[in-house]
């Protein structure tokens, strides 16, 4: 008896021992989370705190432009224009196009009201926030038609591009209120979604490409046909000659 209680009582210290180990690996896991929870949250709260300014959102919408005309192959200086400047009345980004045309895009937008109503769960507060971020989404769109972006007689199309820096935001717009996309496209203004510019950005590119490809087609035609003329003009020089012979 005494022998079969000393195995079991080995058996039980190991036992012990891999759950004291297994106790000690789970506390260490747990303090990671706990750290990586903390920082999340660090990272969160500062991101909070960096859309709250519209200035640092207009940046945060700038980045995004920019990855996607990185991803696109679109260089600075020559496929398209980035304002320098906070401010004025320019225009955010300008795309060159052919024969000295230009697209504007403001990439500016109103969230503010849109993180109140994600911030609350009450229905009435939700439903004034609601109503108070459509108000401003269609106050915005009115704000980009009354400026210069749209000036055909100045160079650019007859179009202005507004980018919206979220999908989820694009669907809330269009979900809630439909007629904002008629409302802008009456004003000549095209409302963009990071995926939806990619699509736009990336036709505008190919229509640059195919134009510039037709220019030098017809560059090389008219090489070709001048040498023509040039070899025409050999061939008889040749056979004056040959008859002088």
């Amino acid at each position: 008896k005494k022998e079969l209680i000393d195995n079991s009582l080995k058996t039980i210290a190991t036992s012990v021992k891999q759950l004291n180990e297994g106790t000690a690996r789970l506390h260490g896991q747990v303090e990671h989370s706990a750290k990586r929870i903390e920082n999340l949250s660090d990272t969160t709260d500062q991101l909070r705190r960096i859309l709250s300014s519209s200035q640092a959102r207009g940046q945060w919408g700038e980045r995004m432009v920019e990855d996607i005309l990185n991803l696109l192959g679109m260089l600075e200086g020559k496929n398209y224009e980035k304002q320098s400047t906070e401010g004025g009345d320019r225009p955010d980004f300008t795309f060159n196009l052919p024969k000295g045309k230009r697209l504007n895009m403001d990439v500016k937008f109103p969230i503010t009201h849109y993180e109140n109503y994600l911030s609350t769960e009450d229905k009435a507060v939700q439903a004034v926030e609601k109503k108070q971020f459509l108000t401003d989404v269609r106050g915005h769109v009115k704000a980009i038609a009354g400026r210069s972006y749209i000036d055909p007689a100045g160079g650019t199309v007859d179009y202005v591009l507004l980018f919206i820096p979220n999908e989820s935001i694009y669907a809330f717009i269009h979900q809630s209120d439909p007629a904002i996309l008629d409302f802008a496209l009456e004003k000549r203004i095209i409302l963009c979604s990071p995926i939806t510019l990619y699509a736009v950005v990336s036709l505008i590119h190919q229509a640059v490409s195919n134009f510039a490809m037709e220019e030098r087609a017809g560059e090389i035609m008219k090489l070709l046909a001048d040498f023509q003329k040039q070899w025409d003009l050999f061939k008889g020089v040749l056979e004056t000659m040959g008859k002088r012979i």
